[in-house]
């Protein structure tokens, strides 16, 4: 039996490694000092391939249009529009004083659920990457456009919520309840990912990693 994580990993390693190595290390939460600059690693590295999906929306928007498929012009630029909104909302979050951000010490069990807000806020990240390819795809084939356009909505809307329910969580803490279970894989590849991203053996050391998860047989 495969597993669809594993799969599409081994299809698209470079974008899952790109979005899991720009989430902070557990670690960067536990000191107070540095707990802001990990959450703005975090919105960066979202609102960052957001605002990349957002250029290939408008280029598969031109490309509907060359081709006679006004019809979903309304559709696709309501899309757009979320993804830009969404992109912004992220990337200029700000949060109150008194919250999880602010707290002199995080317990362990706050630490987990919010490391599994962020590990699934890139997956569900990924998730729209993967959307808006299956769209470019529809659009070049000149079917199922429609249909593509209302899965990336929601994708969107998914990975919208999510969002609110961290932004929640991290300004009130008893909120971290709302935590997404996450594929084991996916906080896996998070947690060595984020570890070895500033170590000189980087590349080595994630390679093989990657390398044992994505390759294996599941049965």
């Amino acid at each position: 039996m495969t597993n669809p994580f594993v799969d599409k990993a081994k299809e698209n390693m470079g974008t899952i490694e790109r979005l899991l190595k720009g989430l902070p290390i557990v670690r960067g939460y536990v000191d107070k000092e540095l707990r802001r600059e990990a959450d703005y690693r975090l919105r960066q590295t979202i609102a960052g391939s957001l605002e990349s999906e957002k250029q290939r929306m408008h280029d598969l928007q031109k490309k509907l249009l060359k081709g006679g498929g006004l019809l979903y012009m309304d559709d696709l630029d309501g899309a757009i529009t979320r993804v830009q909104k969404l992109a912004d909302r992220v990337k200029t979050a700000s949060y109150g004083f008194g919250g999880l951000l602010d707290a002199v010490k995080i317990q362990e069990d706050q630490l987990d659920a919010l490391h599994r807000f962020d590990v699934g806020l890139a997956e569900r990240t990924y998730e729209v990457q993967q959307a808006v390819e299956s769209l470019g795809s529809a659009v070049e084939q000149k079917s199922g456009i429609g249909d593509a356009i209302d899965s990336l909505t929601e994708k969107l809307g998914e990975l919208n919520r999510l969002y609110d329910a961290r932004h929640k969580a991290v300004e009130d803490p008893e909120a971290l309840a709302a935590a997404p279970v996450v594929e084991k894989e996916w906080m896996q590849a998070a947690d060595v990912a984020a570890e070895s991203a500033g170590s000189e053996k980087d590349g080595e050391e994630k390679e093989g990693f990657f390398k044992r998860i994505f390759d294996r047989d599941d049965k």
